[in-house]
């Protein structure tokens, strides 16, 4: 780590816990490692009954599980075009601002990410992310009652040619024990950036350092009927556990519009570092737990 990143760290965890929580375990690489760790820090989170789930069974043995379809096409239509309508921001390149993507993307813009207040007031997304089918698989393989830590949305922008940061494979190091709730805005072909999963590498101790791989590298350590290319049409859904090797493909023809959450034992370093909306504990036909939306959200 250069200097000033590890200065900007410095400060980071001086004012923030969050940050504290996060460098405390970033560098634990292992399975084996992260999940002692993780048994250690249960004992100091609260519990939340679930049932085993085949969803939940998927995830704990594979890493991935595909849900139902829980948005129907009026829903969709309506989130898409709430951020069609809304300005994004290339995270790697903070001096090109604010722009509309995919159309006014510029040139050289691989991903354009919308902030945290945008996606929290996003139609029906906290809604998803409170679905009961949802929190309990998830509850179930964390351990634990999960916290909404971060909520994303943004676009992959077609014809940019070699892959950069999360287009190639990594793992995740979000929190001990996480999940990650992935679904498609956009219909995704093999050519409009398919995300790429290695089924089973969440408990493999394979290329478990914190860099990113190339393709030959995966392939010569994994199986190749484990190397998933997800495609779908959009409302396309899947829980998945991404300290396991993943990557997004870099569309080659047509933008990828995608949500995604992240359920954690902690708030992430991603979120908001207060809530950013609202809500009534009696939200669209769910109830709200406090606690879960506590990053997000001032549940009355």
């Amino acid at each position: 780590m250069r200097v000033m990143p590890l200065i900007k760290a410095a400060v980071n965890s001086a004012v923030d816990r969050r940050y504290r929580y996060y460098y405390g375990h970033r560098n634990v690489a292992t399975f084996g490692e992260r999940e002692k760790l993780a048994r250690a820090h249960l004992a100091r989170l609260p519990s939340r009954e679930a049932e085993q789930s085949d969803v939940a069974k998927a995830l704990a043995a594979d890493g991935i599980a595909m849900l139902p379809r829980l948005w129907d096409d009026e829903q969709l239509t309506e989130i898409r075009g709430y951020f069609e309508s809304h300005t994004c921001a290339d995270p790697y390149r903070p001096n090109l601002g604010q722009f509309i993507a995919p159309a006014n993307a510029p040139p050289e813009t691989h991903v354009g990410y919308f902030s945290n207040e945008q996606v929290a007031h996003a139609p029906h997304c906290l809604r998803l992310a409170n679905d009961p089918l949802i929190l309990d698989a998830v509850a179930a393989v964390l351990g634990a009652k999960p916290t909404i830590s971060y909520m994303a949305a943004w676009w992959s922008m077609p014809g940019r040619g070699k892959p950069e940061h999360g287009e190639m494979f990594h793992r995740d190091v979000d929190d001990l024990r996480f999940a990650k709730l992935f679904v498609y805005l956009t219909d995704v072909t093999s050519t409009s950036g398919p995300h790429m999963f290695v089924k089973g590498s969440h408990r493999s101790e394979k290329l478990s350092e914190r860099i990113r791989y190339s393709d030959d590298s995966v392939e010569e350590n994994f199986p190749k009927q484990d190397i998933l290319k997800l495609t779908g049409s959009a409302g396309t859904m899947f829980l998945e556990n991404t300290f396991g090797l993943h990557r997004g493909v870099p569309p080659s023809d047509e933008p990828r519009l995608i949500f995604q959450v992240l359920y954690s034992f902690e708030e992430y370093i991603g979120g908001p570092r207060r809530p950013v909306r609202t809500v009534q504990s009696e939200f669209e036909g769910t109830t709200l737990d406090p606690y879960i939306n506590r990053a997000y959200c001032r549940v009355a």
